[in-house]
């Protein structure tokens, strides 16, 4: 039977006891970095889990708004359009009224009391008159009046001719039978023109 015995000074196997083991404890501190990292970015992870979930639910609501507002909007541009269509309506619809009305007016002023309107036509532009009067210098002085009105540009020359018609007793009367074309006005589409006249003078 063998029996070792260690005659090296105590010291020095005190020491051979407590000699570390290197690689052992670079493992152990590798695998404890490594458990820390991942807790760090397990951590990390659910933090910005719960930012992206809040930014897409807020997204989400903005989406929602977004959507809405698109729909509001829709209506309010349908309605805007449907306007705009009655307001073009209603300008086609004053660009024959008003010339008409204003060369009404003005006739009605111009008429002397022997001239009287058997018959206007007013198309667009232009206006027909057809009446009777009991001289000429009656129908000359209304014809010059309708012509300094503001709603007529020209007076064609009249037309004249005489009729014989009989009164309620029997007697007969002379009568002078006129027609002439005035030029109407658009006094509407010249209001325009003015208005983007002064438009552009501001702009300069």
């Amino acid at each position: 039977m063998t029996v070792k015995v260690d005659l090296r000074p105590l010291s020095v196997r005190i020491f051979e006891r407590k000699k570390v083991d290197l690689p052992r404890v670079i493992a152990l501190v590798l695998i404890l970095v490594f458990v820390v990292v991942s807790c760090f970015t397990t951590v990390y992870g659910i933090f910005v889990l719960k930012e992206l979930s809040a930014e897409r639910q807020a997204l989400e609501a903005s989406v929602g708004k977004l959507t809405q507002e698109n729909k509001r909007l829709d209506g309010y541009i349908a309605e805007v359009t449907e306007r705009l269509d009655l307001y073009g309506k209603a300008l086609a619809l004053l660009r024959e009224d008003i010339p008409s009305i204003e060369f009404f007016t003005a006739a009605t002023a111009a008429l002397p009391e022997n001239v009287w309107l058997s018959d206007v036509q007013l198309v667009p532009g232009k206006a027909n008159v057809n009446g009777y009067a009991f001289a000429e210098n009656d129908i000359a002085a209304f014809a010059l009046k309708l012509l300094n009105a503001s709603v007529v540009s020209s007076v064609s020359p009249l037309v004249t001719s005489k009729e014989e018609r009989k009164g309620s007793e029997g007697q007969g009367q002379t009568l002078v039978k006129f027609s002439f074309s005035c030029t109407v006005k658009d006094l509407v589409g010249m209001q325009e023109l003015v208005e983007g006249a002064g438009k552009n003078e501001d702009k300069r």
